[in-house]
């Protein structure tokens, strides 16, 4: 076997700490736990890009709800219906201290 080669890395106190503590967590010296990181990014199982498919699909199942409860208000009984809950939309995101969807062409 040949020997392995070292490699040097910057990081801040905070995510050294942060490093040692999740080898330490998972029975695995600082080393043999970010080889196994490197050797995981390396084959394609990269985390960051598994959490952006999360996102995803995260994304296109609350767009699909979104149009799904829009067509149904819109197509109720009750023609103020989905005006009143558009209405409370905005004012629990108001509440809430998150911004509703800008008009297009609006300046913030």
């Amino acid at each position: 076997m040949a020997r392995p080669l070292s490699l040097q890395i910057y990081v801040s106190n905070d995510l050294a700490h942060r490093v040692r503590m999740a080898a330490k967590a998972n029975n695995f010296s600082v080393s043999e736990w970010v080889r196994l990181l490197l050797m995981a990014a390396c084959d394609g199982e990269d985390p960051a890009s598994g959490q952006a498919a999360s996102i995803e699909r995260i994304h296109r199942q609350s767009v699909f709800a979104m149009v799904g409860i829009d067509a149904l208000l819109a197509g109720h009984v009750d023609p103020q219906l989905r005006d009143r809950a558009h209405a409370a939309y905005a004012r629990r995101c108001k509440q809430l201290g998150i911004a509703t969807a800008i008009v297009e062409g609006a300046s913030k």
